[in-house]
């Protein structure tokens, strides 16, 4: 699989979470049924009753399984509930997934772990060095960070352009599918 290598990644760019993780599933649905071959790990974010914060979950495209990978600080609690002890696991197991036959890692999101120099960085890593595309979802408040990061080897697209029609951005990540 040969990457673009102008852009060997691409930033969906998002100011809504919950719409953004709704969108990201969905089109990763799609494109798994096109017969894409997908690693990485999409969120899925559960209300937890009577807490302010909900449950993350990661899904890992290659396998299926989700990780829980947020941790219940009480009904109060209203800073950072991510475990980067279970984030790590799911990467790990997600770049067990991770091939020279994936045309596609996907990953949900540059957050807050990731602009701290954690995160998915490894598994993007590994992606690059097997020349696999990398499609991430880049909330607004980190795109500063993420073009840091990325160093201009990234393509931004606004949410907005990649809901309506996701195949001309899997066509020009993964041309032959």
């Amino acid at each position: 699989m040969q990457s673009n290598t102008s852009h060997p990644m691409t930033a969906i760019v998002y100011s809504d979470g919950p719409r953004f993780e709704t969108v990201l599933r969905e089109v990763t649905a799609a494109m798994a049924d096109q017969g894409m071959r997908l690693a990485g790990l999409v969120q899925h974010s559960r209300p937890n009753p009577d807490r302010r914060k909900c449950d993350m979950l990661l899904q890992d495209l290659a396998m299926g399984e989700l990780h829980l990978i947020s941790d219940d600080r009480g009904a109060h609690a209203s800073g950072c509930v991510l475990n980067t002890d279970r984030l790590l696991r799911a990467c790990e197991t997600a770049q067990a997934g991770l091939s020279d036959r994936t045309d596609l890692l996907v990953l949900c999101k540059f957050g807050k772990a990731e602009a701290e120099g954690g995160g998915f960085r490894t598994l993007i890593a590994k992606a690059l060095e097997l020349s696999v595309p990398v499609l991430i979802g880049v909330p607004l408040i980190n795109l500063s960070p993420f073009r840091e990061f990325s160093a201009g080897f990234a393509r931004e697209i606004d949410v907005t352009e990649f809901g309506i029609d996701w195949r001309p951005v899997a066509a020009d990540l993964a041309p032959q599918i």
